[in-house]
This record gives structure tokens, C-alpha cells and sequence, in this order.
């Protein structure tokens, strides 16, 4: 057997270039520069969503009693949403409560929950991206209710007695978000009795059986316009100085320091030089481009798109999670709810007001769901808003008035403009004009939802 000899040649360090001029040396910078500067623009788009809500959970909004200071004490939606609703793709199944903490600034914080049986509800949990690091719902627990331990990084105190577990918060920025089913809108007074019973108490007043956050001084969050932000310098100065306090983990420690070399990472200052400002700014707008794109680019799958394993949790690509946020703020984990937008058809045509569609599934093909677990179909404009329509329906689930199935057991929904004639009318989802979306969304999965070995049908053009 004889040796094979492969002639490498190594480039000679004479053959490299060394005739670069200042200018084309700047410009390459520039380059650099703006490569990171997309890169950090998707990676910090999560937290600035997170910032920018809580500026608002801070201004002018409403909270509920006792808390002397605003973060601690819920933001109530006291109804489910309508077309008034200014919330991208909203679900029309439970009322919403909002709030924030700082936990490095208001120490561990204690969250009760009511005993609330039979009925779907849920405490989401997230950090400074909007990830969930712990849900409190009856597939985590169950519907007893009980109190729970949030503490800031690197706590390390005694969980005193009473507590049922220890949440501890990878950011000292967290965000709650609870959800509590409504069957019908005569429930409101139960419901909100509900809302006011979840409640957050910082850990030494609950001990002391007493109630209130005290008040922090929060001038540093009067951030006005936040939600028209269209300067991207802007947008890293105030990630910069918001990851500097929420780190990103452990696992991203080399995006961050390679983010910083360019002043666009946790902490940083933005660079003074003009070329690299303009570098800044041209990544960020590549990346809002990018992230355009990758909101319409799919996986797509029978018209519909494929969830993403890794939505409302830490992992996965800057650039899906980025995407996600954009449409599906404060998303739960595919375990606890897992939801599929449809925006074409069988045919691969985009969903119309001037069609007529109908989605069937077949008998026993329903979506499979866990002890709690419910479906819905919500209809959304092309904007992803409620549209209103003449008999004040948003969605179909399986509770919906005069819903029909069919004599072996299929179960039919005419999704279109005009009220149907060949159809029960509690079957029907009125659709707006021009383009639309339907979401389906199912509460509490079962594995086959999660795995995609159960996957909604497509939604077929009749007419």
C-alpha cells in the first residue's frame, strides 16, 4: 500500500495585500461594523419590546389596588378583546393581566394564585426577552392554587415555609402575563373577582401578612415614543444600557463581547466616528428587512405556518426569535399552548374577504388536548387586528353557540364574508374584506400537537 501525497500550497505572506489604502481600510470597518450592528438588532429586538412595554406598564396606564408603586400591581383587561383592541393578533378566549417586576430593586417577590377549578388559566413568567422561565397553569401544578418565590439572579436566601416553589429569574426585568378562560361574558363578575385574587407581594410584607409594593423611583423608564422609535442609534443606546442590567446568559457570553466591539452590546457606548455610526444604522435597517422577510417567508405546511420549537423559550436562532416577537409578543411555550396561523389556502392562494372557505376536521381529527385544554379559530384583518362584523363574532371554539357537526362526526367551519345559507350559522366565521389570517390556537397539547404529527387541515377555497 503506498502513501498519497497531496501538494498543498500555502499562501506566502508576501502574496497578501499591503497596499490597502486609510480609506478602503475604513471602509472595511464600516462593513464589519455593520454586520454586527444586524446581528445585535435581532438579538436585542426582544428586549426592546420588553423595555417598551414596560415604559408604558409605567405611564398612564391603570393598576389594580394595593400596590403603591405601579410595578407589582396588575394591568386588567376587564373584557375580552375587540376590534378596539390595538394588540397584534389577540386571542378572544381570556381576559388578560399584565404586569412588571424589578427584582433587583424590589428583592424576591411572592405570586398567590387562587384556587380556580375547572377552568383554564395560567401565570406566564418571562425575563427580558420574553422568554418563559416558568408558567404557573394546571399542566405545571394543578388547580388548587397555592404562593410562589420570584428572586433575582443569584439569590440565595431561605425559602420560607407556605411557598410552593422557587422561581429564580435569569434577568432582574421580568414580565407576568395571566390568562383565565371565559366561557361567556355573563361571567365577568366571577372572572374578575379571579383577576383581583392573582396578586404579588414582595417577599417581607407577605411574611408580615401585609400588602403594596413601595414606590421605586422610576423616572429613568420616562422614555416618551417608544412605540414610533425610528432612530436606530436610539434603539442601541437604550439596549446597551437595558442589557447591561438584564445580561444576556451565560451560553451568549461571545455574541455580547463580539457585539461589543462594535458598541452595540450590553453596556456598551455607542462609537463617536461618523462611518461607524453609519454602519450602525445600515445594519439595523438590514435587519429590519430581514426580519420582513423571515415574517413572511414561513415554514409553511398545508397553507399554514409551522410553530417554531423553540417560540417563548431561551435558544434557538436570533432571527426566528426576532421574527416571532415581531407578530406574537409575550408567546407562550408550544407545551402550554400551541397556536398555527393560516394565511393561504390549499392552493397556496393568500385568503381573501371575496372568497369562500370552508376547514374541515374529519371525525376523531380534532386537535388532541390535555385535561383543561380547548381549540380556537380567530379570525384577523390583514393588519392581524379584530375586524368587527355584524354579529360581534371573533372566533369559533368548541363551546361557540349552535356549533354543528355533522352526522359522522366531522366538524365543518365556513370561514367567509356573507352569512352562509347552507350552513349552521354557529358554524360560520365572518371574514373582512380584502386580505386575512386565521389563527388556531390549541390550549394545553398533547405531544402529537407539539411533535407535528398532528397538524391542522387546509383551509379550502370553495367559491
Amino acid at each position: 500500500m503506498s502513501d498519497t501525497h497531496v501538494d498543498v500550497q500555502l499562501p506566502r505572506i508576501e502574496d497578501f495585500r499591503s497596499d490597502c489604502s486609510p480609506l478602503e481600510i475604513v471602509a472595511a470597518e464600516a462593513q464589519n461594523t455593520r454586520a454586527i450592528a444586524t446581528q445585535a438588532y435581532l438579538y436585542a429586538f426582544p428586549a426592546f419590546l420588553h423595555l417598551r412595554q414596560l415604559t408604558e406598564i409605567i405611564q398612564g396606564r391603570q393598576y389594580s389596588a394595593p400596590a403603591e408603586c405601579p410595578l407589582g400591581g396588575w394591568v386588567l383587561m376587564r373584557q375580552l378583546s375587540d376590534p378596539a383592541t390595538t394588540t397584534v393578533s389577540p386571542n378572544v378566549d381570556t381576559l388578560y393581566g399584565a404586569t412588571y417586576l424589578l427584582l433587583d430593586r424590589q428583592g424576591p417577590v411572592v405570586l398567590t394564585v387562587p384556587p380556580i377549578p375547572g377552568r383554564y388559566h395560567s401565570v406566564a413568567i418571562m425575563d427580558a426577552f420574553f422568554n418563559n422561565f416558568a408558567i404557573v397553569s394546571p399542566r405545571t401544578f394543578d388547580d388548587k392554587g397555592g404562593a410562589y418565590l420570584l428572586v433575582p439572579p443569584g439569590w440565595s436566601g431561605t425559602t420560607p415555609a407556605g411557598i410552593r416553589a422557587v422561581f429564580h429569574a435569569p434577568t432582574p426585568s421580568i414580565c407576568l402575563v395571566q390568562r383565565i378562560y371565559v366561557r361567556d361574558k355573563s361571567e365577568y363578575a366571577e372572572l374578575h373577582a379571579l383577576q383581583d385574587a392573582i396578586c404579588l407581594t414582595p417577599l417581607d410584607r407577605w411574611q408580615q401578612g401585609t400588602g403594596g409594593f413601595p414606590m421605586l423611583d422610576l423616572s429613568e423608564y420616562a422614555i416618551p415614543g417608544l412605540r414610533a422609535l425610528r432612530d436606530p442609534l436610539q434603539f442601541f443606546a437604550l439596549t446597551n444600557a437595558y442589557l447591561g442590567v438584564n445580561l444576556p446568559p451565560a451560553e451568549d457570553a461571545g455574541l455580547a463581547a463580539l457585539f461589543q466591539t462594535a458598541g452595540v452590546g450590553p453596556g456598551s457606548q455607542l462609537p463617536s466616528a461618523p462611518a461607524a455610526r453609519w454602519a450602525i444604522a445600515q445594519g439595523a435597517a438590514d435587519a429590519q428587512a430581514v426580519m420582513n422577510a423571515r415574517i413572511s417567508a414561513g415554514p409553511f405546511r398545508r397553507g399554514w405556518r409551522v410553530p417554531d420549537p423553540t417560540s417563548g423559550i431561551a435558544g434557538g436562532l436570533i432571527l426566528t426569535r426576532a421574527a416571532v416577537q415581531a407578530t406574537q409578543m409575550e408567546l407562550f411555550p408550544l407545551v402550554e399552548a400551541t397556536y398555527f396561523y393560516a394565511y393561504q389556502d390549499a392552493d397556496g392562494q393568500t385568503l381573501r374577504g371575496d372568497g369562500s372557505y370552508t376547514l374541515t376536521f374529519k371525525a376523531g381529527e380534532l386537535p388532541p388536548l390535555h385535561e383543561y385544554g380547548f381549540w380556537s379559530l380567530t379570525m384577523y384583518g390583514e393588519n392581524s387586528l379584530l375586524v368587527a362584523n355584524e354579529i360581534d363574532r371573533y372566533c369559533i371554539r368548541p363551546d361557540t353557540t349552535g356549533l354543528t357537526y355533522a352526522a359522522d362526526g366531522s366538524l365543518t367551519l365556513r370561514v367567509q364574508r356573507a352569512r352562509p345559507q347552507d350552513a349552521p350559522e354557529g358554524n360560520w366565521l365572518p371574514a373582512p374584506v380584502g386580505a386575512f389570517n386565521v389563527a388556531l390556537r390549541t390550549y394545553q397539547p398533547q405531544a402529537a400537537i407539539i411533535d407535528g404529527a398532528w397538524f391542522p387541515p387546509a383551509i379550502v377555497r370553495v367559491s
